[in-house]
């Protein structure tokens, strides 16, 4: 069976979600309190005698409905799965080019070599020289990591 390819546009949005990894779980705890610990609002009014809920029903709706709130768990959910199923060559690739490491930490060798300007303008053949590996095989597991995160997202 021939495998698809994911649009360009896709690929740089899912490998921008990996790099926006801990903003985005930022994002929705401050999200998640500014719904539930927000101010006071005034009490619903409803027009004929309907029914009039609680502020705690109130906030608690807008959570459950938040979008913007689930779509952004569901990213940082496919990521953590993806992540937790990745060997450990894939996850040291992960970590030189997105800088993100998941309950595990990077060999202090690939530590040491890599620095945060790096990962976004040096030539692949540097990042793979890091982990003495072929651009080929950088390659394939940098695509392999974006492409399990696309299948779980369904973008794919």
């Amino acid at each position: 069976m021939a495998r698809l390819k994911l649009k360009r546009a896709t690929y740089r949005h899912i490998e921008a979600e990996i790099y926006a990894y801990w903003e985005t779980l930022q994002a929705i705890e401050d999200l998640r309190r500014d719904i539930i610990l927000g101010e006071q609002e005034e009490a619903p009014k409803v027009s004929g005698g309907g029914y009039v809920g609680s502020f705690v029903e109130n906030r608690a709706t807008r959570l459950a409905d938040s979008v913007l709130l689930r779509e952004m768990q569901r990213i940082t959910k496919a990521i953590q799965d993806t992540y937790a199923r990745a060997k450990e060559d894939c996850r040291n690739v992960v970590y030189i080019k997105y800088g993100l490491s998941i309950d595990w930490e990077p060999p202090q060798d690939v530590k040491t070599k890599v620095n945060d300007q790096m990962r976004f303008n040096a030539p692949i053949a540097d990042l793979a020289g890091i982990m003495s590996v072929d651009e080929r095989t950088f390659y394939r597991y940098r695509s392999g990591f974006v492409y399990g995160i696309a299948e779980r997202l369904g973008w794919w």
